[in-house]
């Protein structure tokens, strides 16, 4: 026992060695302007004393980089932070660079700071579009992992590097463990990366089917490519790899379902919410691999933690690797999700829906696609007429094509069952205290899965769908106007067919 909990009479469970170990820490942040970066800034700063936090950002559209975390802290998501510790914002220091660019794109007074300074490397920065052109995921995704790497190596005083990839990055294995699938690969990320450079954008680009190989698409390729050079190259550091699944609104803190970002399922509820998504694909019997973002970054602070300080310990082991996502104990599938949207959509309408929102989900390809035609592209055509009939712009189809091709590139993922290990995250949550597991929670077990898809509901409702809960008589109000409209429609196609039918069948 040491002195200080002699004096004060506390139990060792009741201190939160994590957030010792961050007191005056310097970290070094990449990928911090996105949806996960956000929330790990907002609860490092909230729950730690962390000296500072040198974040990666380049200006993006038309605003300065100091301008852009200006406009970060004005997010309803820092509330609670900006009245409990008004000055935290002063320990975002920008580090101007970009990832695409050749290492980071960090000037030689910046890169030398970082050098002096860092203790903590959290990189979480990468392109997450499944269809991004390959020469470019390499650059985001594999070459700033191996730069950032190099670059770590010659940080003297690191403790702790956390790579966040993800749960699918090795998705041509359908049981992921919280190993290494480096033999899933016909190349290495150096290799890769030295093949891209020699041909260039285009002919890199041409060549993506030959390279992808089994990987569905380009950003699970680059992925697991980054997840090689963290085993062959980053060895000799202390580094550790997360791997979250789809990362989705925050459980509990600060905001009870805040969400930013309209990609994955939260883009395709949010388009049923609207009226304008009325047909799936989906498998409702397979798993719905998903991870609250606030417990990712729980997780991430966490792992950092134990990485520092399994530090001196001698051993020939790769690095660890953190699956996150529902397990066995607290599995989650696609029909509860379905379920509880369900149940609780209907309370909570838009005010913003443009039909009747409702949804039919298919497990067969070709009904999908006939479905769409009649639910979708038919639809789409007929209101695009009526805009233009009253001199507005045509926009239905374009969003459907758009969407259409969003919903396409998940379909590897509908169609193939996915499990997943989690013996390492299972046993980093029993290591910690009772301070730490309250503080620091990212037990995914405790979930409440049909409760947490309302919270969700809500808010993406609100901080989306910019939809006070005030308005929700006013949506319900629009949404009996629209169920009548709805079952108009219903009646006339219906009943116009039973007559084509019937019209056809007399002149037989």
């Amino acid at each position: 026992m040491t002195a200080a909990m002699q004096v004060t009479g506390v139990n060792a469970e009741n201190l939160s060695e994590v957030q010792e170990f961050y007191r005056n820490k310097s970290v070094f942040l990449t990928g911090g302007s996105g949806f996960l970066g956000k929330v790990f800034i907002e609860k490092i700063l909230r729950a730690t004393d962390v000296k500072c936090i040198y974040i990666l950002m380049r200006p993006k559209k038309g605003q300065a980089v100091e301008e852009r975390i200006e406009a970060m802290f004005k997010n309803p998501l820092f509330t609670e932070l900006n009245k409990l510790k008004p000055t935290a914002r002063n320990r975002l220091i920008p580090i101007h660079g970009d990832c695409q660019l050749s290492s980071l794109g960090i000037s030689p007074a910046d890169r030398q700071t970082l050098l002096d300074e860092v203790e903590i490397v959290m990189h979480s920065a990468a392109t997450v579009r499944f269809n991004e052109p390959l020469y470019n995921a390499l650059a985001i995704n594999v070459r700033a992992t191996m730069d950032l790497m190099q670059l770590a190596k010659k940080m003297r005083k690191l403790q702790a590097f956390v790579h966040v990839s993800s749960a699918f990055a090795n998705c041509t294995v359908f049981h992921v463990d919280e190993v290494y699938y480096k033999n899933e690969l016909n190349i290495t990320a150096e290799n890769m990366c030295k093949v891209a450079d020699l041909l260039g954008p285009e002919k890199t680009n041409g060549m993506t089917s030959e390279w992808l190989g089994k990987s569905p698409n380009t950003y699970t390729f680059t992925k697991a490519l980054a997840e090689e050079a963290v085993l062959s190259e980053g060895k000799d550091l202390p580094i550790c790899i997360f791997r979250p699944g789809i990362v989705i609104p925050t459980y509990s803190e600060p905001l009870v379902g805040w969400v930013d970002n309209l990609y994955g399922p939260m883009s395709i509820l949010y388009g049923v919410a609207h009226g304008v998504v009325r047909v799936l694909y989906l498998h409702l019997d397979t798993n719905a691999n998903f991870a609250p973002v606030d417990m990712c970054a729980n997780l991430m602070l966490v792992s950092a933690w134990n990485t520092a300080k399994q530090m001196n310990q001698t051993t020939s082991v790769p690095p660890p690797i953190y699956n996150f996502v529902p397990d066995e104990r607290n599995m989650l599938k696609w029909q509860t999700y379905r379920r509880t949207l369900e149940e609780h959509a209907p309370k909570m309408p838009l005010t913003k829906m443009i039909w009747y929102p409702f949804v039919i989900i298919v497990n067969s390809k070709l009904l999908y696609n006939i479905l769409i035609l009649f639910y979708h592209i038919i639809p789409g055509y007929i209101f695009d007429f009526l805009l233009l009939l009253i001199g507005k712009k045509r926009r239905m189809i374009k969003t459907y094509q758009k969407l259409h091709k969003q919903i396409a590139v998940l379909d590897y993922f509908v169609e193939h069952k996915f499990t997943f290990t989690m013996e390492n995250t299972s046993k980093l949550w029993l290591s910690l205290s009772r301070a730490d597991q309250k503080i620091f929670n990212f037990n995914i077990r405790e979930i409440n899965w049909p409760e947490y898809f309302h919270n969700s509901l809500m808010g993406v409702r609100c901080f989306m769908g910019k939809e006070q809960p005030e308005t929700i008589p006013k949506a319900k109000r629009l949404m009996q106007r629209l169920l009548i409209l709805h079952r108009t429609v219903q009646v006339l196609v219906y009943g116009g067919a039973c007559a084509l039918m019937s019209w056809a069948f007399l002149r037989i």
